[in-house]
């Protein structure tokens, strides 16, 4: 079961807000309109909320969602070279699918004009 921290006084009174407005079946930002209430002081006691137990994932989102954003512990080995093949010095994976490895560290220049598709020739 998760823990619930202690709330502030306007914790608290931003928390009853956003229970009437989703009472109401409206979203924050009408309902802080209606109310004559600033909806940026309502939206920045919802992180504070959510990390102290007081108010689940907003709409839409998942349990998944915050866990997938998490910071994830590495951990870093050296690579020994296999028989017959070079170490890989540099590894570029491309959101298209291609991958790049050079055997040294290409230059920058290089590195970003082959990432935006540019004029670049791979012996440059």
């Amino acid at each position: 079961m998760a823990r619930i921290e202690v709330l502030t006084e306007r914790e608290q009174q931003g928390l009853e807000h956003m229970r009437k407005a989703q009472e109401l079946g409206v979203t924050l930002k009408e309902y802080a309109a209606r109310h004559g209430l600033d909806v940026q002081k309502l939206y920045q006691l919802r992180k504070p909320l959510i990390r102290k137990g007081a108010l689940g994932p907003v709409r839409g989102e998942s349990q998944e969602a915050h866990t997938a954003s998490a910071f994830l512990p590495v951990r870093v080995v050296s690579a020994a070279p296999t028989p017959g093949s070079c170490a890989v010095a540099c590894r570029l994976v491309h959101p298209n699918g291609w991958v790049l490895e050079c055997d040294g560290l290409p230059p920058a220049r290089w590195v970003t004009a082959v990432l935006a598709g540019g004029d670049a020739h791979a012996a440059t």
